[in-house]
């Protein structure tokens, strides 16, 4: 399945993609967001290793998905055909993006891994999250499928060897957030590969 993609917002910028000024709720930046757009910046310029980066990402992310008001009413809007991006941050350096994806109901990603690091939030919603393990020669064999809650996390390496997929099984709509260490905002699904 494809997925759509909605304005960008720069924190620094306080613009969308094509240059426009927003208005309405776009043109202010919900503090928790620069909260955690800050420490993200913080933890890159102290990281060692991506999994030990990862993992503290994901630990901060986990906390701004617990803010109700995070996103703005557009933000939060899905699409009968796919799951939908929203851009929330595209870091100017291109270090890294944070998205909120809408899933409604019977929407889920095809199995694939990630050309860069991420970390996973659920926000709102039970959507529920197949691991696999990748084999070379056989492809992804099943191997866990957890449903998920909101506030918990999870992350990701960068790689096909760490292949999984997204669904929302459930009957209402989910709403994740992602961060992945690279800037998505010209090309937002160059961050899968598929398996």
């Amino acid at each position: 399945m494809g997925a759509r993609m909605s304005a960008v917002v720069d924190l620094r910028q306080h613009r969308d993609v094509s240059g426009r000024r927003p208005s309405g709720p776009l043109a202010v930046v919900p503090p928790a967001l620069a909260r955690y757009v800050a420490h993200v910046e913080s933890l890159l310029a102290g990281a060692a290793d991506e999994e030990a980066l990862a993992a503290r990402v994901a630990g901060a992310l986990g906390e701004l998905a617990c803010e109700r008001d995070l996103l703005a009413p557009e933000q939060r809007i899905g699409d009968a055909e796919t799951y939908t991006r929203h851009l929330l941050y595209a870091d100017p350096e291109g270090r890294f993006s944070v998205l909120a994806l809408v899933w409604m109901p019977g929407q889920g990603t095809p199995v694939h891994g990630h050309t860069a690091w991420g970390a996973v939030a659920v926000h709102e919603g039970r959507p529920t999250v197949a691991l696999y393990e990748y084999e070379p020669g056989y492809g992804a064999l099943p191997r866990q499928e957890l449903q998920c809650v909101p506030g918990e996390v999870s992350w990701v390496r960068a790689g096909i060897q760490y292949p999984h997929r997204i669904c929302n099984t459930s009957d209402r709509p989910a709403i994740t957030l992602h961060t992945y260490g690279r800037d998505l905002s010209r090309n937002p699904t160059g961050i899968n590969i598929l398996v």
